[in-house]
């Protein structure tokens, strides 16, 4: 069975150990009204609120690198984008991440590229848009059209 990447990012969160990382679990495990589920505008919203130490920032880090999506790792450059420590720490991952979390990488090691972070300031833009998704309540073709209120 391959997890999907709920349960990855979840499981990553939760081996953290802190009460702030259990919040952030939590929220990703909890379905709302209408089954509706928590997307990167929400999950990105708690793990501001609930993770706010360097070191868990870093671990989560580490942690999404090697899971490899690139959705989380675009969602956490956006959340480390205004601290040094960490985002120095990030750019040592280029090798290992793909083209378009580099570009992000990139645009927060050269803030003047504007190419750069323009494309990384759209694709957060985009991935932070949807808060909370029904899944039954939108077509397939339609989900990507939708965006959260």
């Amino acid at each position: 069975m391959i997890r999907s990447t709920r349960e990855a990012l979840r499981d990553r969160v939760a081996a953290l150990g802190t009460p702030a990382a259990k919040a952030v679990v939590d929220l990703v495990n909890r379905k709302g009204p209408n089954g509706a589920v928590a997307c990167w505008g929400a999950i990105s919203d708690e793990v501001k609120k609930s993770i706010t130490d360097d070191a868990s920032l870093e671990a989560l880090w580490k942690g999404m690198v090697e899971d490899g999506d690139p959705r989380p790792q675009l969602v956490l450059l956006n959340i480390i984008k205004d601290r040094p420590k960490l985002v120095s720490r990030a750019l040592q991952d280029q090798g290992n991440v793909s083209p378009v979390v580099r570009q992000a990488l990139q645009a927060l090691g050269d803030p003047k590229d504007t190419e750069a972070m323009r494309g990384f300031k759209t694709r957060v833009s985009e991935l932070l848009a949807v808060r909370y998704f029904v899944p039954d309540s939108v077509e397939p073709e339609n989900e990507s059209k939708r965006r959260s209120k």
